[in-house]
């Protein structure tokens, strides 16, 4: 049996994080449930993700010749969720794996 290991994280810092990563997705679901996403995922998931996030910047940054900075970021929103359904959650969770508040093997309490 292994032991879950925890991050505490203070509820201010996750908000401030969280806003910023609502405005990167279009995300509208609350914290609370984004955090029981990222919690349920296992160590090999969330790295999955971040592999799968890193695959998809690679061939974003070869198709965009130009530096158009709003079809950039649009680009990205659109990767983001894309990540999102096919592991069946939150683009926001999907931004908490790729930049996290924490370990890969550690789940987040809110203090």
């Amino acid at each position: 049996m292994t032991h879950i290991k925890y991050a505490r994280i203070k509820k201010k810092k996750l908000l401030q994080i969280m806003s910023a990563y609502n405005l990167l997705c279009h995300s509208l679901q609350d914290w609370t449930i984004i955090i029981k996403e990222y919690n349920s995922l296992s160590s090999s998931q969330r790295n999955a993700i971040v592999q799968e996030e890193k695959l998809r910047e690679k061939l974003l940054k070869e198709k965009l010749t130009n530096s158009d900075e709003d079809m950039y970021l649009t680009s990205s929103m659109v990767n983001l969720n894309i990540i999102a359904s096919k592991f069946d959650i939150d683009p926001a969770t999907v931004c908490l794996c790729i930049a996290p508040l924490c370990k890969s093997n550690e789940n987040i309490i809110v203090v």
